[in-house]
């Protein structure tokens, strides 16, 4: 008889917003307080173009002292993205990245190949561990999502640049 053991599955973190604070929780258990006064820059990791909410795939909240990473799973994205929209505009710390570019880290058990590799949903790093996701791409930003959903109608609009206006025609009736 071959015995195996009861995957016991964690219960999903969960981040919200209480007073100055994004806190994260699995279940009733704390695992981290983020400071509002004390986040330097947040970094969306994004798949396709980022034009989406949807392809939001972690975010990596940076702080003088350490950083942290928190998977999409966790609701990151729509406490960045749409809660506190005045705080978030004041900081001016949302930078993007393309998940193509992050060189995840390792973690035990996990496929050695990149693109096998599931992005982590809570991870403490140090700030050169996090810097050194950042190896192969340039960030873009700061911009809130606003100012990201505004560059992508600009951008997806033809003849950039032009104002287009109606040209004025004139009737010239045959006598």
């Amino acid at each position: 008889m071959h015995w195996t053991s009861l995957k016991i599955k964690d219960s999903p973190l969960r981040t919200s917003w209480q007073a100055d604070e994004i806190i994260v929780t699995r279940g009733d258990e704390l695992i981290e307080h983020l400071r509002g006064d004390e986040i330097e820059r947040v970094t969306l990791v994004h798949a396709g173009e980022g034009d989406m909410p949807g392809e939001v795939r972690a975010a990596i909240i940076e702080m003088p002292d350490r950083v942290v990473l928190l998977g999409a799973g966790s609701g990151i994205a729509g406490r960045v993205l749409f809660e506190r929209q005045a705080f978030w505009s004041r900081h001016n710390c949302i930078y993007w990245i393309s998940e193509r570019c992050v060189s995840w880290p390792e973690a035990p058990g996990e496929s050695r190949w990149p693109f096998a590799r599931r992005v982590p949903q809570h991870r403490a790093l140090t700030p050169s561990a996090a810097n050194s996701l950042f190896e192969r791409s340039d960030l873009t930003g700061p911009h809130t999502w606003d100012q990201r959903k505004q560059h992508r109608i600009d951008r997806r609009r033809p003849f950039r640049g032009r104002a287009i206006t109606a040209a004025q025609t004139h009737s010239s009736a045959l006598t």
